[in-house]
């Protein structure tokens, strides 16, 4: 791990259920201490995305413009020993600038994958609702089934594969609304 922080560091292999949760909860309290050092004052946030990605789910955060939520994102990720990358959601986002594309390789003669930034650990999808539903869906393709399929192909994402979303809950003019279905993967 490149930061500060070591998961098992002074810790036993647990043995049953009991030492699970003395273990998990060391390493949430460890992480969360790691990432404060940063972070000052959103101790509830910082409880919940460290939640969030010890159990390899995907995160919405709605909070107003300039209020560390990339950096939040990136310092976790820096604390884990992630690659991190973010994405600024536009509506001329397409799929492929997110997954990746075939680019023709004029040495080799061969097409070979110019990945995306889905294809790292923990990625900041800024401003989710500015995307059109087909980049929507591309990303939701991604957090479901942690791969992604270019020119027919399925690649699987590194592991872990969290999503840290945003949403700007007050400006919504020029933006896309996430279907209700949706709502269900964060």
């Amino acid at each position: 791990m490149e930061a500060g922080f070591s998961p098992n560091a002074g810790m036993p292999a647990p043995t049953g259920s009991q030492d699970l949760i003395g273990t998990v909860s060391a390493i949430s309290t460890s992480l969360m201490g790691e990432v404060s050092k940063v972070i000052i004052g959103k101790n509830e946030n910082l409880r919940r995305v460290t939640v969030g990605i010890l159990s390899n789910g995907n995160m919405l955060l709605e909070d107003f413009p300039g209020l560390a939520k990339t950096l939040l994102a990136n310092t976790f990720a820096r604390a884990l020993g992630c690659k991190f990358k973010r994405v600024q959601f536009t509506p001329d986002l397409l799929p492929s600038d997110i997954m990746g594309t075939y680019m023709y390789d004029q040495k080799s003669g061969e097409f070979k994958l110019r990945a995306g930034p889905l294809f790292s650990n923990i990625l900041l999808a800024d401003e989710i609702n500015r995307a059109p539903p087909k980049t929507q869906a591309a990303l939701l393709e991604a957090m479901e089934e942690k791969q992604v399929t270019i020119e027919g192909i399925t690649h699987k994402l590194p592991a872990p594969f969290v999503v840290l979303a945003t949403q700007n809950p007050i400006e919504q003019e020029g933006t896309y609304p996430l279907l209700r279905l949706k709502w269900t993967d964060f």
